[in-house]
């Protein structure tokens, strides 16, 4: 029988309750490997038939982690980003994703000044995950039509995030929609 959506995100539900710390979401990691092997799965969450859009597929009462599905259109790259304080696994269902780590190397003083400098850059292919943990400032690149799976320790919504300019070196805060329902 075929690990499915309902198996991984019981399992994720065990372990981020006993374990939220790195070994915790590296177990996440890998149980989200074991739900990209089934080819069913992928086929209704991420299959071709799939409208391009982002799709929750659970949201877990009790830890808060997402789970979402992302069906891409066109390809693009993303701007340097972090997830605030929470963590964020990709898992390639279709296509590739290129992931790339940054880190910023001037003193923080300035958000209008900033530095980066890219620490490491790796490929992933269908079915090969990427863990980001908190805080973690990385970038993603696709091409048209890729399609992956993320899970999340929140939903990013609900918290404060930045995304770095690298262009105009600079860090904006990316509020939290709460922040703005005041």
């Amino acid at each position: 029988m075929s690990y499915t959506l309902q198996d991984f995100c019981a399992e994720i539900h065990d372990i981020l309750v006993a374990e939220r710390n790195d070994d915790g979401r590296e177990k996440v990691r890998q149980k989200l490997e074991q739900l990209l092997a089934n080819e069913t799965f992928i086929e209704q969450c991420c299959g071709p038939d799939k409208p391009v859009g982002v799709y929750k597929l659970n949201e877990d009462p009790t830890t808060g982690a997402v789970v979402l599905s992302h069906v891409m259109g066109e390809g693009t790259i993303s701007p340097p980003h972090d997830h605030g304080n929470s963590w964020a696994i990709y898992g390639q269902a279709t296509g590739y994703t290129v992931m790339r780590e940054w880190e910023r190397t001037d003193d923080g003083a300035d958000d209008e000044d900033i530095a980066l400098e890219k620490t490491s850059e790796y490929r992933l292919d269908p079915g090969q995950v990427g863990l980001f943990n908190p805080g973690v400032i990385h970038s993603i690149e696709y091409p048209d039509n890729a399609r992956f799976v993320r899970v999340t320790g929140v939903d990013l919504d609900g918290i404060d995030r930045k995304a770095y300019n690298l262009k105009h070196k600079t860090v904006k805060t990316i509020r939290a929609e709460s922040a703005n329902q005041g």
